[in-house]
């Protein structure tokens, strides 16, 4: 391949992804021809929030040849680099190398990275993607790549988050078994609580709620199939309310998660929305794309303009 100078690839690598995942995947691309027949520049995060602030300044840079933003990393990177990027003409293209990677699942990239970027210089397949943004309590807005999530779902992730066995999982590639160790964890302390749903301007409240969950596609958590009929599409999304459960039901519940058998329950309810407003009398959990914070209140609509995301297999 003639190296081409008129086309310039940016590449994001978040090196402690996948418990340096990330770094074995950018070392193994630098030693490929294919590589070293591209114009390329690179940048390595180096702590929380990082890859947005690179994002924001290469998108005011105006560079004419770039022809793409490749992130290697996992989730949380890439709900950075989605935060960061202030051009959505720019496309996005993303190596997977983190622990969960649902981003990835939920796009059908699964080549090895070698392929995927393979696909990217080759400009092989191309997909809108339209991100969700939220406002939480009344702050400026952000955006979700893959999910968020109020209540149950967002204390697991808080506290798999802040586990010693993460990290051996990660590295032991069985990271979603964090997950349901958390679970477990977390069952026998949550409190179930009261919030007001709006949804699409009609108002309803739902006691003993356990959690409300909004996903852009089917995938959180490392591969569990939360909304399961969830596709990649503009204006509405769906939306998931578990309530009115019993603790040893919601373990048995958690445990179809993974084939999507979960929401035949009859305490699961799927709504289809364009907006909804979350709102409690009290601060609780929520979790976007895996990180975790607490709110009362949350503003969720999807994005109009669509992100260019290359890289999958069609």
């Amino acid at each position: 391949m003639e190296r081409n100078k008129f086309r310039m690839y940016i590449f994001i690598i978040n090196v402690v992804a996948g418990n340096g995942r990330g770094k074995r995947i950018f070392k193994k691309i630098q030693k490929s021809k294919l590589y070293q027949n591209i114009t390329s520049d690179y940048y390595i995060t180096e702590y929380e929030g990082h890859a947005e602030e690179i994002v924001r300044f290469v998108s005011n840079q105006n560079l004419v040849n770039l022809k793409a933003i490749i992130v290697i990393g996992g989730d949380g990177t890439i709900y950075e680099v989605m935060n960061g990027l202030q051009d959505p003409t720019i496309p996005v293209a993303f190596i997977p190398g983190g622990s969960g990677n649902d981003f990835a699942r939920g796009l059908l990239i699964k080549r090895d990275p070698i392929t995927i970027l393979k696909h990217i210089v080759q400009n092989k397949f191309k997909k809108p993607y339209w991100l969700g943004n939220y406002w939480v309590d009344g702050t400026h807005r952000k955006s979700f790549v893959n999910s968020i999530g109020f209540g149950f779902d967002a204390e697991i992730a808080k506290q798999a988050n802040q586990s010693w066995y993460k990290k051996v999982f990660n590295y032991l590639h069985i990271g979603t078994l964090s997950y349901v160790i958390a679970l477990i964890h977390v069952l026998f302390r949550f409190k179930p609580f009261t919030v007001d749903l709006e949804v699409d301007g009609e108002v309803r409240t739902i006691n003993e709620c356990w959690m409300v969950t909004i996903a852009n596609h089917a995938f959180y958590g490392g591969g569990m199939k939360i909304i399961p009929g969830a596709t990649i599409q503009p204006r509405r999304f769906p939306v998931l309310v578990i309530h009115q459960i019993s603790k040893w039901k919601i373990l048995g519940l958690f445990l179809t998660v993974f084939t999507g058998k979960h929401i035949g329950f009859k305490e699961v309810d799927l709504l289809e929305a364009t907006k909804i407003k979350i709102s409690t009398s009290h601060n609780i959990e929520y979790q976007v794309d895996g990180q975790t914070n607490q709110c009362q209140t949350c503003t969720i609509t999807k994005n109009s303009e669509s992100v260019q995301i290359m890289g999958m297999d069609n």
